[in-house]
């Protein structure tokens, strides 16, 4: 029997077995069709990308139109350990490199969406709000929502955080997506004086 974990914007969360089911759940104030198409393609393309980067997510079991069957994966929230250990941050800096690498950004990289496993290795979760992409803004933008999640629920070890997930974090084009998050935040400043 599945027992709901989580219900998140779109989406349940059930676990069952050694397994998670995500499961897209119908929004009545879409249109039928439409709601259907957007369920349907959101989950494709989840499953896509779990498949390429199953090293460092939960395997994917299996997908249907709307769910996908996740491995499930023991461990620790980043969110609840990563301030009295920020070096844990380089492991998190690494994984993110190969998801770069990979043209594939996370999309909602938050301390909530990692998982420390029972092996010490980080998984990435919730890849709901991912895509593939080969732009640079899009790996800057993943990153300052990452300086923002660390900001805002990791205060007091920031700067310990960013400096290890900083020694960790190498994708071949480091350089350019580290130049992009500087724009990248400067406009993030510009409009919070408005």
């Amino acid at each position: 029997m599945a027992a709901e974990i989580a219900r998140g914007a779109e989406a349940i969360i059930l676990k069952e077995k050694g397994k998670i089911i995500k499961d897209r759940i119908p929004k009545s104030y879409r249109h039928k069709e439409i709601d259907e198409k957007l369920r349907t393609s959101r989950t494709k393309r989840e499953a896509t990308i779990l498949g390429k980067l199953s090293d460092i997510s939960p395997k994917l079991i299996k997908a249907g139109k709307t769910s996908l069957e996740i491995e499930y994966v023991d461990g620790h929230l980043l969110r609840d350990i990563l301030t009295p250990n920020p070096s844990l941050a380089k492991k998190i800096g690494e994984k993110t490199s190969i998801m770069h690498d990979k043209n594939i950004v996370h999309g909602d990289l938050t301390t909530s969406n990692i998982i420390l496993d029972r092996n010490n290795e980080i998984k990435f979760i919730d890849f709901g709000l991912s895509s593939i992409t080969y732009k640079t803004e899009d790996k800057a933008v993943d990153l300052h929502l990452f300086l923002e999640a660390i900001e805002s629920k990791h205060y007091p070890a920031k700067k310990d955080i960013w400096k290890s997930f900083l020694q960790g974090y190498n994708p071949s084009n480091k350089k350019e997506i580290l130049e992009r998050l500087e724009v990248v935040e400067k406009r993030g400043r510009n409009k919070q004086k408005y």
